[in-house]
């Protein structure tokens, strides 16, 4: 793909040979959906983030990748240390992150690590009013879409059911939904109630506050974790209402031991990445809640439980010769909107199979496709047979 590095330079304010060099390591890839052709950074360079994306077209539009939140590993004193004077909680949802821009007057959702999603992009505009981006084109929505029909993170959420077929007791419903969580215009965000104020005025769905505290406030937030946490969900987004500092999360609990049971089914394609990080997290956790013998009992026992049962099940079925997938039930409009979405998997390098494929209505496609581990399926494979580890 041809592209003029000098103009590519000029606009993301980078010298010719940073732009040269990260071509060549490949940190920077060319892309193209439909008739759009891109170039992402795969990795940050510079001042530009990973996920960053450079449309090739005459205007050279740029969408800036979005920043890695930090973690907050004990919640005091870290909000007291970080925010200035006030605090805005909101929940963190558990799904897949999405910039939503209108780009030539077509409207893309672009994946955190700067890919144009097919899926997602056909789905957008069944779940908010896009009119917001055509009347305020210098914008970014930001959002999670959420989900048990995604084809990343499927997590149940019930209040994102919605009827897509209804013919007398036929009824087809479709677990997915989209909150935006923050506006950007470049490489800043609005200031939390100037974001809200637009997004209601589009009546577009958006992840709502839930509370706004000093930041000395510590027992509240800690008593709208355990509430989330006892509701199996993952966490909470803290942030500056004018956005001054960057934000922060801090996870539940239950989130930490839903990871690692999809970590240890997978164990030797997630394991060890997940594994670390989540039982860091739980021994602050512990220790920030004050917790007795008894509720630490309950929390290593939850945790072992999290990792040995979906391990073991895992070795089960590669020992009957099962395939060990992730399964993914998405819907789509179309044939055509199916392999797009195929193809796409295969450009990004993820190994699948089709597991389930049926029409059930004109225009509504059911599809179930299993992401394949592999490394997990051939090493338990081979220890099984008797190599050492």
């Amino acid at each position: 793909m041809d592209i003029d590095i000098s103009k590519v330079s000029e606009k993301l304010n980078l010298d010719e040979e940073v732009v040269k060099n990260a071509i060549e390591r490949r940190v920077i890839s060319f892309c193209k959906y439909r008739d759009k052709r891109y170039i992402i950074f795969k990795k940050k360079v510079r001042h530009i983030e990973r996920g960053t994306i450079l449309f090739l077209n005459e205007e050279m539009d740029v969408v800036m990748g979005y920043p890695k939140i930090r973690r907050a590993l004990v919640l005091d004193p870290t909000v007291k240390k970080h925010f200035i004077d006030k605090v805005i909680v909101e929940e963190k949802l558990n799904g897949y992150n999405v910039r939503i821009v209108n780009i030539d007057g077509e409207v893309l959702g672009i994946t955190r690590g700067g890919r144009i999603c097919p899926f997602t992009t056909k789905k957008i505009s069944k779940l908010l009013n896009t009119d917001i981006l055509e009347d305020h084109p210098e914008i970014t929505l930001c959002g999670e879409v959420i989900g048990l029909n995604n084809p990343y993170v499927p997590h149940y959420y019930p209040e994102v059911d919605r009827e897509i077929y209804k013919d007398g007791d036929m009824v087809i419903k479709e677990n997915l939904g989209l909150y935006v969580f923050d506006i950007r215009e470049g490489n800043i965000s609005l200031p939390v109630e100037k974001r809200n104020k637009l997004l209601e005025e589009y009546n577009v769905p958006y992840v709502k506050p839930l509370g706004v505290f000093k930041k000395e406030d510590i027992e509240e937030i800690k008593n709208i974790v355990l509430k989330l946490n006892s509701e199996g969900r993952e966490g909470i987004i803290l942030k500056d209402p004018d956005m001054m500092v960057g934000p922060i999360k801090y996870t539940t609990h239950y989130t930490h031991c839903e990871d690692l049971s999809v970590a240890f089914r997978y164990t030797f394609d997630l394991g060890i990445h997940f594994m670390f990080s989540r039982l860091i997290r739980e021994g602050y956790q512990s220790y920030e809640f004050n917790e007795g013998e008894e509720e630490l009992e309950r929390r290593a026992v939850s945790i072992g439980k999290s990792i040995i049962y979906p391990m073991v099940e895992s070795i089960r079925k590669v020992s009957k010769g099962e395939l060990i997938t992730e399964d993914f039930e998405l819907y789509f409009e179309s044939e055509e909107d199916i392999e797009e979405f195929l193809r796409y998997l295969r450009e990004v390098h993820i190994s699948y199979v089709v597991k389930e494929r049926e029409v059930l209505k004109d225009n509504i496609y059911r599809i179930v496709i299993g992401k394949v581990y592999p490394s997990t399926k051939d090493k338990i494979k081979s220890y099984l047979e008797g190599s050492l580890w």
